[in-house]
């Protein structure tokens, strides 16, 4: 095989293995709250795809029935035109199972992210309260050194004040 055909196949072999990243699976940049919401969203979604299939299931019943009575009854036009409404409706079912279990399958996977994100963010907060009550030891050893130099003051000031009076007094 010429080097062309070498490269080419394995050209073709690295673009196979490449999958494209979801970009509804992409929450690594959103903050806690944020993804809490995201996920939430796809899982109502999930929800309301499932309502919407039970319903579906429920029209797909109830042609059925009209179906066998079109048999039982022998309208070939009414026949057909329910079974025309029956295959939409296979179709319309089968589309939604399919979206149903993207929809599962994506929620799996961001829930376990937001999950991940959980820890994350845990750990990250516990390291920032850390960092906070560090800074505000520090405020509070600065502001009782600030409260001492002004009690030290105050007595200098007092005695003093106690000594001017003394000397006042002793001279009179």
């Amino acid at each position: 095989m010429s080097e062309a055909g070498v490269n080419g196949a394995q050209h073709i072999q690295q673009d196979a293995a490449y999958v494209e990243p979801d970009p509804d699976l992409m929450i690594e940049d959103m903050s806690y709250q944020e993804a809490g919401q995201y996920v939430m969203s796809f899982l109502l979604t999930e929800k309301k795809t499932e309502k919407i299939l039970q319903e579906k299931l429920q029209d797909l019943d109830r042609c059925n029935e009209r179906l066998a009575y079109a048999e039982q009854h022998g309208d070939g036009q009414q026949l057909e035109q329910i079974t025309r409404e029956l295959h939409g409706l296979i179709q319309e079912r089968d589309s939604l199972l399919a979206e149903l279990e993207q929809l599962h399958r994506k929620n799996v996977v961001l829930k376990a992210q937001w999950r991940i994100k959980a820890t994350r963010g845990g750990e990250a907060a516990r390291v920032q309260a850390e960092r906070l009550l560090a800074d505000f030891s520090e405020l509070v050893d600065v502001e009782e050194y600030k409260l001492q130099e002004a009690m030290k003051d105050q007595e200098a000031e007092d005695e003093l004040a106690k000594l001017k009076a003394k000397l006042a007094g002793e001279q009179l």
